[in-house]
């Protein structure tokens, strides 16, 4: 018997687990030009969230009653699709199941293992990565001498937009919210300077650890950080913007309050979705990969083993207890 995760009811605020149930679901059907997938790692993302809501939005809701989807590294455990052999590692977006079948083997991607370890196609080699390069070297465009901002600066994305920044010249102050994750980013990331904005409010963090503003504010919370953020910023400053984590669990929109100060401080602020950038993945990879196998490049993930824990490790993402980036493990490499 399979296993799957669906989604019971749309929260209202901050989700929980009784929005989710672990079911016993058939055994997928490997057809005519199909793959069929054992499932190893199940990636937990903070846009997940937005799609267990109704209405319109970048990404399809999901459906209830209907297995959660997201990016999954899988082994093929059975193809009648001459592109697929088992045995092969794939990335794809898939169920959050032990085991699913890719129609026609659409959307699966193909690992190679020498860029580095599998479940990297999920974080510093995945999306993640790409993410943190196309905002904060594409879209912020930092430059000696630029003091360089980070929000969650220790989650999956920021650890590394931080560390791009820096190999590009900038100094980086990145914000977090223990005193594990600051400990983190000064003594393995390279970070200039961090703060727990839990104990010391950004704005006074921002006064004290950016004292010449802010040239480049990598924007992955919203909220009061982004209202801080353009009080600091210099002219010109760019502000890729990726994520609004603050406001995903909140009923309504408080809004943004000082955008004036895009217009009185020429402030280039850019929203981006990377699934239009992922034509650029392949020379992500070929450029990172090396950074990463000389340790030039640190990343940290948190792996949680388990299909039934997937509900409690998304949550938990998103309530910040985790380093780096939070993956479910279902299977044995």
């Amino acid at each position: 018997m399979n296993t799957h995760i669906v989604l019971t009811k749309r929260p209202a605020g901050w989700v929980d687990e009784s929005c989710f149930a672990v079911q016993d679901c058939a055994e997928p059907v490997c057809g005519p030009g199909d793959v069929l997938l054992e499932s190893i790692y199940l990636s937990t993302d903070p846009y997940l969230r937005g799609r267990m809501n109704a209405g319109p939005s970048y990404a399809p809701g999901f459906e209830i009653g209907r297995a959660i989807v997201s990016r999954v590294v899988a082994r093929v455990i059975g193809s009648n699709n001459s592109r697929f052999n088992t045995g092969d590692i794939v990335w794809g977006f898939l169920d959050w199941a032990l085991r699913s079948v890719a129609l026609r083997g659409e959307g699966l991607h193909k690992i190679d293992p020498s860029l580095g370890r599998i479940s990297h196609s999920l974080s510093v080699l995945g999306m993640p990565g790409l993410t943190a390069w196309v905002g904060a070297i594409e879209i912020g465009k930092p430059a000696p001498g630029d003091t360089a901002y980070i929000s969650s600066a220790a989650g999956a994305v920021g650890q590394l937009a931080g560390q791009f920044a820096k190999r590009a010249g900038a100094r980086v102050v990145g914000s977090a919210g223990s005193d594990d994750k600051v400990a983190f980013l000064l003594d393995r990331c390279g970070f200039d300077a961090a703060f727990n904005y839990k104990t010391l409010a950004i704005e006074q963090g921002l006064r004290e650890q950016c004292p010449q503003g802010i040239d480049l504010y990598f924007d992955n919370v919203g909220g009061t950080t982004l209202e801080a953020a353009l009080r600091h910023a210099n002219v010109a400053a760019r502000f890729p913007v990726c994520g609004m984590i603050s406001a995903y669990n909140e009923v309504g929109d408080a809004g943004i309050k000082g955008l004036q100060a895009l217009l009185s401080k020429r402030i280039a602020m850019t929203g981006f979705i990377i699934y239009d950038h992922v034509h650029k993945l392949a020379a992500y990879q070929a450029r990172v990969a090396p950074w990463l196998r000389s340790g030039e490049l640190v990343f940290q993930e948190d792996i949680v083993p388990g299909i039934e824990r997937a509900p409690a490790a998304l949550i938990g993402m998103m309530k910040g207890e985790t380093i780096g980036k939070r993956l479910v493990q279902v299977a044995a490499e």
